[in-house]
């Protein structure tokens, strides 16, 4: 069964449904989502929820959106709560130079500072990237020696030469909604050329619904048409898809085994 890598079941979207979506995971052929959080409040959220539900895992750390959010009082709660069991990762973590306003000096520290402190904890990281390829890459490469656990770029939409750099740090690529748009071209090509190796699957929903439901909200079970579209550019069965990319996931989220 597919594992949806990057969820954000906190959000608001699901504040009347959740238990409901969760309960039909395994319905729909979902065997586990990690919900991913973004500030100190989801953060808490995130693990409360991984707690309540047997096939739900928490990824914490703080977006770059949400640097004012990163502080002592929140590098402890990630330091403790990343001895929980159901706590997987560290994310998500990184640069995000799409709104005006953004403190980029702010946001790269913040991030350094997480990719350290996922090293100490020995967890991988989640990363996020958004109009800041360049610099988020140069992070990454300037700490090479701190992703000794691994990680993955979520929601993947950069070149083929940026996916090249990427493997060479050891880490992955998730596709999530994007993929499967009308208007895709990057990640399609990207898709082609990657080692299935190195994908995983991920909704980040409520966001970036796929393809034909594009428009509502997004939930889980809908990680199935990105697995199938990968598929599709790949030449591979859909249950070629399902098992290595659950493979993947497993192997890099070890703790989610």
């Amino acid at each position: 069964m597919l594992i949806d890598t990057h969820a954000h079941l906190t959000d608001e979207a699901y504040k009347d449904n959740v238990d409901e979506i969760i309960t039909q995971l395994k319905d729909n052929k979902i065997e586990k989502v990690f919900t991913v959080a973004y500030n100190k409040e989801t953060i808490i959220k995130s693990v409360k929820l991984a707690e309540k539900y047997e096939n739900i895992y928490a990824i914490i750390g703080i977006h770059p959106d949400e640097v004012d959010d990163y502080d002592s009082e929140t590098i402890e709660l990630i330091e403790k709560y990343s001895q929980h069991k159901k706590v997987i990762a560290i994310g998500e973590i990184g640069l995000d130079y799409h709104y005006e306003n953004y403190d980029k000096d702010k946001q790269k520290q913040v991030f350094i500072s997480q990719i350290k402190l996922a090293h100490k904890l020995k967890l991988p990281i989640c990363i996020h990237n958004r109009d800041s390829i360049g610099d988020c890459l140069e992070i990454l490469k300037n700490h090479k020696e701190y992703l000794e656990f691994g990680g993955v770029v979520h929601c993947f939409s950069e070149s083929e030469e940026i996916y090249k750099e990427i493997k060479k740090l050891g880490l992955k690529i998730s596709f999530g909604g994007i993929l499967t748009f009308k208007n895709s071209v990057v990640a399609p090509k990207v898709c082609k050329l990657a080692d299935i190796e190195d994908i995983i699957v991920e909704t980040d929903c409520p966001y970036l619904t796929p393809h034909p439901y594009r428009g509502q909200v997004n939930e889980p079970k809908y990680v199935s048409l990105v697995a199938q579209k990968i598929g599709e550019i790949k030449a591979l069965s859909y249950d070629t898809v399902v098992n290595k990319t659950t493979e993947n996931a497993l192997q890099l989220f070890s703790k989610a085994r």
